[in-house]
């Protein structure tokens, strides 16, 4: 654990690179904001910890502060656009900033950000045209941001420099520990973090991407099925009584690691994927039964998307030859009976109880 100063890290270092799952779309810092508030420039700011792993001498990787960096890398690149081309020792500084701070040479950027958004962080730094949509990005308002304090409250880059000194960051290098959990770990209570992303990287990890990206690619047109998909899986797997779509991640991880004492990663992957097909018919009324059919139709005309987890259930029961296609359809006109029910008293009727005697009409069956 070390405390220095911000601006100075970033110049002892030659690359600094980002997790993929890491996203700085949120919770940008406007430094400005922060050090104006000190006209004198006296006080000290801590912007508390940053945790690293230094892969090499001057090589890191950040897991925690991403926003931090990329918010000074964008005002440094402020300071040199707002004071090009007015003297030539306003030059002179640009070119330092650029090579101390924002460039490990003369044409690589020091920070390496995930695929989406290193491209717009590339075209602000190397001065490109950038897109409509991209300039809606949180880099560019905070950079237009910038541009506007400097220039309207007349702020010299001398002063901005004094300012930068006095900003201050915990640095803690953590070289045994898993950089994707600690990294959800510091971020799932304080903003919305993309959960299947990182359920990307720890498949990943345990060599099992390709079949996740085909299940993936099943829910491409509606991607929030996908979510909804896992969501209903883990009620079931934990008997959840309320799912937690905040905790996806820990849930997926919780799910295979347990899964891995009795069974292979492929295996686990591959009985995922049929759960994944299952839940897709039922969710689009994919089936050429014509009374499964009818029966997934009224059920979803009857608000039975709560059902949908226990239906799951038995939907692998009659796949797998467990239950016959009588039991299952027997089944679900049951559900929507019970939902025709429940629209018709205007009750919550616990579902619960009906489940119990579901199961006890398979285990008779």
């Amino acid at each position: 654990m070390e405390v220095v100063n911000l601006l100075k890290f970033l110049n002892s270092v030659h690359d600094l690179y980002a997790l993929e799952y890491a996203r700085c779309d949120r919770e940008l810092v406007n430094f400005l904001d922060i050090m104006t508030e000190d006209e004198y420039f006296t006080r000290t700011i801590d912007l508390g910890i940053v945790y690293i792993h230094q892969k090499t001498l001057d090589q890191y990787t950040i897991i925690d502060g991403l926003s931090r960096i990329v918010s000074l890398s964008l005002l440094l690149h402020a300071i040199c656009e707002c004071y090009k081309k007015t003297t030539s020792q306003n030059a002179k500084a640009i070119k330092t900033i650029r090579s101390k701070y924002l460039f490990s040479n003369k044409t690589k950027l020091k920070l390496h950000l995930p695929e989406k958004e290193a491209s717009v962080y590339e075209k602000i730094i190397n001065g490109e045209r950038l897109s409509g949509r991209e300039k809606t990005s949180q880099m560019f308002v905070l950079l237009h941001n910038f541009w506007t304090q400097i220039k309207e409250e007349k702020l010299q880059a001398s002063n901005i420099f004094k300012m930068l000194q006095k900003i201050n960051v915990t640095l803690v290098d953590c070289e045994d520990v898993s950089k994707r959990d600690l990294y959800y770990t510091l971020n799932k209570d304080k903003r919305e973090i993309d959960q299947i992303i990182l359920i990307d990287n720890f498949l990943k990890e345990n060599g099992v991407l390709d079949i996740w990206n085909e299940i993936k690619e099943s829910y491409t047109v509606e991607k929030n099925d996908m979510t909804l998909f896992l969501r209903d899986f883990f009620l079931t797997k934990f008997n959840y009584k309320k799912f937690k779509q905040d905790r996806l991640y820990e849930s997926f991880v919780d799910y295979f690691e347990t899964m891995m004492q009795y069974i292979s990663e492929d295996t686990i992957m591959k009985n995922l994927k049929r759960s994944a097909m299952l839940y897709f018919n039922i969710l689009n009324v994919n089936v050429k039964n014509d009374d499964i059919r009818k029966a997934f139709i009224n059920i979803k005309r009857h608000a039975g998307e709560d059902t949908f987890p226990y239906i799951l259930t038995v939907y692998e029961d009659f796949y797998t030859g467990n239950i016959s296609e009588n039991t299952f359809i027997e089944i679900l006109n049951t559900i929507d009976e019970y939902l025709i029910n429940r629209q018709n008293s205007g009750k919550n009727i616990d579902f619960n109880e009906l489940v119990q005697y579901l199961n006890a009409l398979i285990s008779y069956k």
